[in-house]
Order: C-alpha cells, then sequence, then structure tokens
C-alpha cells in the first residue's frame, strides 16, 4: 500500500495523518457502551478526516508558497532555469500538498517550452495537471507539430474535459480537425462547447467561419496563438514570436535614432 501510494502524486502525509485521526475517533466512540455513542462513531470519524486534511494541508500549502512566488519573479523576469529551480525546491514537499507535483510539471514544462526544449517540455507537459489550460495546449501543440496528431487531438480533448469555459483548447482542436480536412469534426467541437465559450467572439466567428466554409482565424487570440508557433504575426520574421514570457526589447530606442547620413563623396 506504502509503495503504491509513493509512485503516485497523491498527498500522502496528510491522508495518513487524517486516517489515523479518524480512526481512533470512531473506534474510541464505538467501543463505548452506550448506544448514541455508538452510532455517531462513523460520523465523527468523517468529520475527523475532513477537519485534519484541511487544516495539514493549509499549514502545508504556507511553506509550498514562497517557492511558487519566487518561481513567478523569475519566470517573470524570463530566467526560466532558477524559475525551474525554484519549482524543483517546492516538488519537496508534493507529499503534503494535493496535486502539487503534478501543477510542477506542467509549469516546468511551459518553462521549457519558452526555452525552446520542446523534448523537454512534452515530456514534462504529459505528465501534468490537467486543470491548467497552458498545459494540455502547449502539449497537444507539440504533438502536433511532432506529427502525432491523433495524440495531439486526444491531448487537447482532455484538456477542454478539464477546462470547460477555455475558448482557446477547442478553437485550437477545431483547428487541427479542419488542417486534417476533418470539417465537420471541427463543426462538431465548437458546437459542443459550454455557453461561456460560444459567447466568446472569436470562437464564434470561428463557427460561421466553418459553416459558411471559410478558413478559422485564430489571430483574435493573440500572443496565446502566435506562441505556439504555427503562424507568425505581420512585421516578425520565424523565431521572434514571444513564447510566453515578456522580455525586455533589445536595442532599445532605436527605432527613434536618425538614420545614418551616407559617406559624403571625395571632392575634385
Amino acid at each position: 500500500m506504502w509503495a503504491f501510494l509513493r509512485k503516485r502524486t497523491y498527498a500522502v502525509y496528510p491522508l495518513l495523518i487524517a486516517t489515523g485521526l479518524s480512526l481512533v475517533a470512531t473506534l474510541s466512540l464505538i467501543f463505548i457502551p452506550n448506544d448514541r455513542l455508538y452510532f455517531s462513531g462513523p460520523f465523527l470519524g468523517i468529520f475527523v478526516f475532513a477537519g485534519a486534511f484541511f487544516l495539514i494541508a493549509r499549514l502545508s500549502g504556507k511553506r509550498v508558497q514562497p517557492f511558487l512566488e519566487a518561481a513567478q519573479r523569475h519566470a517573470q523576469a524570463g530566467k526560466a532555469d532558477l524559475a525551474i529551480e525554484a519549482y524543483e525546491g517546492a516538488r519537496k514537499l508534493s507529499r503534503w500538498q494535493l496535486f502539487l507535483d503534478r501543477q510542477i510539471n506542467t509549469q516546468i514544462g511551459i518553462l521549457h517550452y519558452a526555452m525552446g526544449e520542446d523534448e523537454k517540455a512534452a515530456e514534462f507537459l504529459a505528465k501534468g495537471y490537467p486543470k491548467i489550460p497552458q498545459g494540455p495546449l502547449v502539449l497537444g501543440a507539440l504533438l502536433y507539430r511532432a506529427g502525432k496528431k491523433d495524440d495531439a487531438k486526444l491531448a487537447l480533448t482532455q484538456g477542454i474535459q478539464f477546462n470547460k469555459d477555455s475558448a482557446m483548447l477547442p478553437n485550437l482542436l477545431a483547428w487541427f480537425h479542419e488542417k486534417d480536412g476533418q470539417h465537420e469534426e471541427a463543426v462538431a467541437v465548437l458546437n459542443k462547447t459550454s455557453k461561456v465559450v460560444r459567447a466568446n467572439a472569436e470562437t464564434s466567428d470561428n463557427l460561421d467561419r466553418l459553416k459558411n466554409g471559410k478558413k478559422m482565424n485564430m489571430k483574435g487570440f493573440g500572443q496565446n496563438w502566435f506562441m505556439l508557433k504555427f503562424e507568425v504575426p505581420k512585421g516578425m520574421a520565424q523565431g521572434q514570436v514571444r513564447k510566453g514570457f515578456r522580455q525586455a526589447p533589445k536595442n532599445k530606442g532605436r527605432a527613434n535614432q536618425q538614420p545614418k547620413k551616407g559617406k559624403k563623396g571625395k571632392k575634385r
């Protein structure tokens, strides 16, 4: 049992401690020779388990928070290596926090993608947390570009199940279907989205385009679309698309410099 739990991403220690306290509370009332207390034992056990698990998770969350805040600061500064290091520090507490290990995998995977390390990104994202929509979004894009189209569509489909109000996921899935000549499947994907997604301007526009036999337009999603590198915005060469982090533009102020005058010809 212990070996099984260690291989999983469960919050092992809170589960064990809360279960132990719950059993103690339940048995303490069951063995008391009083009918009323006898029947209330299981209810007390459930109450103790829930309270203990919540309290332990909250206390452990306070220990994890500094690592996550440091990782976020480094990521915003464009220091992906330091951000990954901070996330790995938080991973040491994954046995105390529910789903922490998988959330860290997603964040590290996105950082590797930002660094241009696609293979490492796919490796981490495949073990990521499905409720973070950027995870299946980037994973789907990586798999599709690698020629694993069915796996890409499966990753997006699973991501949609956990992020029903994310407009980018179903639009990308529909775009994949349309690109592969699966027009009916593309229309079906957007038709099955939630009311929130259907109310999205880009989704509504793309659904109308598909119904009228036109190509989908993903530019309305802005950086979330361009970072997937299926299309380059006008005025940028391939490789200049930002990958998710805001970085200071190079050679700042060059646009305001006066053009250099050509060399004057020699006087005769």
